[in-house]
């Protein structure tokens, strides 16, 4: 489950500007951070991503695309002596084997696998709400799954948020294709949090 917050500029196409990425059809990302440099991470991920497949035969896990993400970013960082992206990555997929992922990837070339986490200015806040919620229940149905992320999200922001103003996208085990869900879905899940409320 990936959330992104939409720019609140009444200017601005709200669906021209948007962090929330494919990289593979089962694997998407969010970025947050420099807009050049997530561009720039993105556009290698899928070209990784793309390599891979040429030359094996088969798709790329996330667990070897966060991998070889993280190397790549320890690569600039340490051996080719070039500043650090000013990005961070959040990539999700279904695996068959192991099940959801999540994968966290620094600018310093870390990456590590979560089970609920939070990324960006609020992520403290955001990790904080997610932990008191996964030590009550870790098992949660897909409209929970939607449900907490955008309560973690209205609880971190301080804010009520409307369907127009958030990205959700998801991946299942019945539907391992990377998505993002229509204005219509993420209002359902919001009406069912204010009612629940």
């Amino acid at each position: 489950m990936i959330l992104n917050v939409c720019l609140q500029d009444k200017l601005v196409v709200a669906n021209s500007v948007t962090s929330v990425h494919t990289l593979t059809p089962n694997i998407g990302a969010v970025m947050v951070g420099m807009i050049p440099d997530s561009k720039f991470q993105v556009k290698r991920a899928q070209l990784e991503a793309a390599k891979w497949k040429y030359q094996n035969g088969c798709d790329m896990t996330a667990d070897q695309l966060a991998r070889r993400m993280a190397d790549i970013n320890q690569f600039y960082t340490q051996n080719a002596e070039m500043r650090s992206l000013g990005c961070a990555m959040l990539m999700i997929a279904y695996d068959e084997e192991t099940g959801p992922q999540i994968y966290r990837i620094d600018p310093a070339g870390y990456f590590r696998g979560m089970r609920a986490v939070g990324l960006g200015v609020k992520q403290q806040a955001a990790n904080s709400f997610l932990e008191k919620k996964f030590k009550k229940k870790s098992d949660f149905t897909y409209d929970e799954t939607v449900q907490l992320a955008l309560e973690c999200l209205q609880s971190a922001l301080g804010v009520d948020l409307k369907s127009g103003e958030v990205e959700v996208a998801v991946v299942t085990k019945s539907d391992t294709s990377f998505r993002k869900l229509a204005d219509e879905a993420v209002d359902f899940h919001l009406n069912a949090i204010a009612e629940r409320d």
